[in-house]
């Protein structure tokens, strides 16, 4: 089925567009998980979003079906980019606030460098080795107030690290793998596999209580699942569709500034020196990781 080519302006505004679903996603998950179970809200959520995906894969009329010798690697990133990086998102945005929290999770392409060099044996360049300093050097200066005391916002800082590592964990995987499922399927499908571990905790862990939860809490949520997942990943699998991967990867660069935004404006967080050091810091390294060196030669768009 063929698609009209989209115009030039229309393409380039799908860069604000994952800005302002990723970036505002943050308080909205905070405001949900000051009021549900953070298990019972993931497994919610993240079905609902699932099952929205594979929904429009039908209406659309894009193949479901995964091939057999694929399914081990989509367990395995279902793992990594679902499970074990929305359950410790959410944990560290439940112990800080939600902008220091988007700044860290937005710290995945240094860990993809990390694990790259481990798993795949990709170099490590003087570039990328300056990035991984500047990056760390910036969540080492949010957690600094905090060295010598074990409480909420060190453990946050675990949280969302380990989150950003998960994702970059996935990631990994993803580069090793040439995917025979159209992207919305398989969006929709990794979402339910990982979710399935995190259904299970909950019903075993947790009573349901999120029908206690006030109306705020419940647009919260239904935010972060149709902004959030599902809407997100269409306009990011589209970027990724129509611009070369490295391109693509721009397009998060602007996320964790709209996420401490969207933080002090929708939760009244305060943004003080110690968070626009860290997230120039953290921009810095990114950009090194995302940025092809001057003089490398760029995929064609």
């Amino acid at each position: 089925m063929s698609e009209q080519a989209p115009s030039r302006l229309s393409r380039y505004l799908l860069f604000p567009a994952i800005t302002i679903c990723w970036g505002s996603n943050w308080p909205a998950i905070k405001l949900s998980v000051l009021e549900m179970p953070v298990w019972q809200y993931r497994a919610v959520t993240a079905i609902a979003a699932g099952l929205l995906l594979l929904g429009l894969a039908v209406i659309t009329r894009r193949p479901l079906k995964v091939p057999r010798h694929q399914w081990g690697a989509l367990v395995a990133i279902s793992i990594t980019n679902v499970t074990g990086w929305l359950i410790l998102a959410a944990y560290g945005v439940k112990l800080l606030e939600s902008g220091q929290a988007a700044l860290i999770g937005y710290t995945a392409p240094l860990w993809v460098v990390i694990l790259a060099r481990i798993f795949l044996g990709e170099a490590l360049t003087l570039r990328k080795l300056g990035a991984i300093a500047i990056g760390l050097s910036g969540i080492l200066v949010l957690l600094w107030p905090s060295l010598g005391k074990f409480g909420d916002q060190p453990l946050g800082i675990i949280c969302i690290t380990g989150a950003a590592m998960s994702f970059g964990a996935g990631t990994v995987i993803t580069k090793r793998v040439k995917w025979a499922v159209p992207p919305m399927s398989f969006a929709g499908w990794h979402l339910l596999i990982g979710t399935i571990p995190i259904a299970i905790i909950a019903a075993a862990t947790e009573p349901f209580i999120m029908h206690q939860a006030s109306a705020t809490a419940w647009w919260a949520a239904i935010y972060t699942t149709v902004i959030g997942l599902v809407l997100a990943y269409l306009v990011w699998f589209r970027t990724v569709e129509l611009f070369p991967a490295g391109v693509a990867s721009i397009s998060t660069l602007a996320v964790p500034a709209f996420g401490l935004l969207s933080g002090a404006v929708v939760l009244g967080e305060t943004i003080g020196w110690r968070e626009l050091t860290a997230l120039m810091m953290v921009l810095a390294a990114v950009t090194l990781v995302v940025l092809p060196p001057k003089g490398a030669r760029r995929p064609a768009t």
